[in-house]
């Protein structure tokens, strides 16, 4: 699998890691199950990893994923932080999309950073 959904009880935050490709519909699945597996969550605090992303998807797929994230119901209140490499964010495209559209989301290239980040609400 080239995704990992973990999450830290005491944080109250989820951890999702993706390596290699993954494919639209398998993101798509993966925000479908973290919101229906930590809606005791709340809010939502999301950690995505993107690391170890190689992005294969076209630019339409980017655009149509970062709206998708805007949109979809279970992220309303969702607060996240996207960490990546200092020098490269494989999912630059869709964060901007997601963020032009009102999704509450930060990039960082120290994970404390951004559990400190999400810790603040």
């Amino acid at each position: 699998m080239s995704y990992t959904i973990d999450a830290d009880d005491n944080k109250r935050i989820v951890y999702v890691s993706y390596s290699a490709t993954v494919n639209l519909d398998d993101r798509i699945q993966t925000v479908k199950n973290v919101c229906s597996s930590y809606a005791d969550f709340m809010p939502l605090r999301i950690l995505v990893n993107v690391c170890e992303l190689e992005m294969d998807l076209s630019i339409q797929e980017q655009n149509s994923f970062g709206e998708f994230l805007a949109n979809y119901p279970g992220l309303i209140n969702a607060r996240v932080a996207v960490l990546h490499k200092s020098n490269h964010n494989p999912n630059l495209l869709i964060d901007i999309v997601a963020f032009n559209n009102g999704y509450k989301l930060a990039e960082f290239n120290d994970k404390k950073e951004a559990e400190t980040w999400l810790a603040q609400i």
